[in-house]
């Protein structure tokens, strides 16, 4: 028994020791802070879940929060241990002016962040191009947006650029349009050409009938007849439809004898004289 109570003493003297040196209140403040970050999480899911407010202001909302969050506990830790949160926060204040002016870009994509975010103009999943780069948006903070490449890499862009330059949003609507750019033979006949592509865009079943598809003469080419054919499709089909629409096209032009011709070239050569041959 005397083993025990000897034991119990020294528990007892650490746990006071501790306590008195606020080591208790800082690690219940963690705790607190770990628990309330798991009750922020669940409530941001649970409002993701009903779809009532755009994704990315949900996760701007809550980086805020878990920001606030744990800068209050921090706070409360350090105080607790006895840290001189004035020295402290006098320190951080030199260290900030002389951030701030260094930071001159960074509080420009900042301000450009919010800008961006409260327009709502984008959004998660959205397929955009901006700047010279494309790519699915992967998340929109308020400093850069991150796309997703189509050969799996990920490009950051500054909110700033974002602001700045035109941002074309491809898949902002549902439906999308695929482009072709093609020529004929001058020997032709224009109308039989475009009642044979609108004939191979009404049998494919993943073009849209409305918005009806176009065929348009652009114009006289060198060695063809230049058309435009556009047709609709959803967003969710566009590789699909382009690479299908373009095969039975060919298809199609080839069973009509339809002929869609090489560049041809003349090359003209001058004979030039020696002067040392008489005439």
């Amino acid at each position: 028994m005397g083993g025990m109570e000897e034991t119990i003493e020294m528990l007892d003297g650490w746990w006071g020791y501790l306590e008195h040196r606020g080591w208790v209140s800082f690690v219940l403040s963690i705790v607190l802070g770990v628990v309330l970050t798991l009750i922020v999480s669940r409530i941001f899911r649970v409002v993701r879940r009903k779809g009532h407010y755009p994704v990315q202001v949900l996760s701007l909302l809550k980086k805020v929060a878990m920001g606030l969050l744990w800068g209050m506990i921090t706070i409360q830790a350090l105080h607790a241990v006895g840290v001189d949160l004035l020295g402290v926060l006098g320190a951080a204040g030199v260290v900030g002016v002389a951030v701030g002016f260094a930071s001159q870009t960074a509080l420009s994509n900042l301000i450009s962040g919010v800008f961006l975010i409260s327009e709502r103009s984008i959004k998660l999943g959205d397929y955009i191009r901006v700047n010279g780069q494309e790519g699915k948006v992967e998340e929109v903070n308020l400093l850069s947006v991150s796309l997703r490449q189509l050969d799996n890499s990920l490009v950051r862009i500054p909110c700033e650029l974002m602001i700045k330059n035109p941002v074309v949003n491809v898949t902002h609507e549902h439906m999308r349009r695929c482009d072709y750019a093609l020529g004929v033979d001058y020997r032709s006949d224009l109308e039989q050409v475009r009642q044979v592509i609108l004939q191979v865009a009404a049998e494919e079943e993943l073009i849209l009938k409305e918005p009806a598809p176009i065929v348009t003469f652009t114009s006289f080419g060198d060695s063809s007849l230049d058309l435009g054919v556009g047709v609709w499709c959803h967003n969710t089909d566009y590789a699909e439809v382009r690479y299908r629409f373009a095969h039975e096209l060919l298809v199609a032009f080839d069973r009509e004898g339809i002929n869609i011709p090489f560049p041809v070239r003349q090359v003209l050569l001058q004979e030039q004289k020696d002067p040392n041959v008489e005439s």
